[in-house]
């Protein structure tokens, strides 16, 4: 029997409130989130008459920080859709979780699934990493096995959608990838140049800065890093510069700035090297059709 729990315990049923333009750049991320997501809930009668099978599955992965679960809030806002939100530790101890969370899921259609850190819940067992940080708790095969199912059942349901995010892609078991389960690929890359220079043209008006200080500058200081980081950099600053000016505080310059980049670290230029080698050699995109 289904253990029946408390609606929020495990996982978050949003009605979305994020929007496109929460985040910054990421242009060809939102452009395949509206095709593989926005399209298809949206206009279902179109995809039924053109006979053209959207994806139920979609894997978005990459570095740290990237912002996949705004993208992904942003996109169930758009297409109109319910929204559940889960981490991947938070249900890996019990197969009736996840039975429970597709349900709930196929109740609300449509409704996009998007299920963070998908790879401990079915992670590539004999993996040897090659990426960051230490491989983390992992599910055990009944888990596993209770999400391919779930999974495949969905199938049957073209108003839900599951969005896995991992930035582990090495360590996925590829059962969970293959055809007609999470079969399409969205790669998640570090904000470039002028995804930094968005990012900071939206975040300029709530801070003084002196007249030094310009997005290009600070989108020169800060490649290689995520966009979380970009974020939280004009904070930092701020409290650089109150801190040296007390209550003479009046805007940030420049020095604020690069004391705040020493201490936001970039995520570094050998790790999303082996992020782009990974996806060269085995996380290529494929595109939705």
């Amino acid at each position: 029997m289904c253990e029946i729990l408390e609606e929020g315990e495990f996982y978050k049923i949003k009605d979305p409130a994020k929007t496109w333009d929460d985040v910054g750049g990421a242009a060809e991320v939102k452009e395949r989130l509206i095709e593989m997501v926005t399209l298809p809930l949206k206009y279902p009668e179109a995809f039924e008459k053109s006979r053209t099978r959207p994806p139920r599955g979609i894997l978005m992965w990459g570095p740290p920080k990237t912002s996949m679960g705004t993208l992904v809030e942003a996109a169930a806002k758009d297409a109109g859709s319910n929204y559940i939100s889960v981490r991947g530790q938070d249900i890996l101890g019990d197969p009736h979780i996840i039975t429970h969370l597709f349900d709930e899921a196929i109740s609300l259609a449509p409704c996009i699934v998007f299920i963070r850190d998908i790879d401990v819940l079915a992670p590539r067992r004999e993996a040897d990493s090659s990426l960051i940080e230490p491989a983390p708790r992992t599910a055990g095969p009944d888990v596993t096995r209770q999400l391919f199912a779930e999974v495949d059942r969905t199938q049957a349901h073209p108003n839900v959608i599951i969005i896995g995010a991992t930035h582990r892609p090495d360590l996925t078991d590829p059962a969970l990838l293959r055809n007609g389960r999470i079969d399409r690929k969205i790669f998640v890359p570090e904000p470039d140049f002028e995804d930094r220079v968005e990012i900071f043209n939206k975040v300029a008006s709530e801070t003084p800065w002196e007249q030094g200080v310009t997005v290009e500058k600070l989108a020169d200081l800060t490649e290689g890093y995520s966009h979380t980081d970009l974020l939280s950099l004009p904070r930092e600053a701020t409290l650089v510069a109150i801190k040296e000016n007390g209550n003479s505080f009046e805007k940030v310059g420049l020095s604020h700035f690069k004391k705040a980049i020493e201490r936001i670290p970039p995520v570094g230029e050998e790790v999303i090297k082996k992020y782009y080698e990974v996806y060269r050699e085995e996380c290529k995109h494929r595109y939705m059709y």
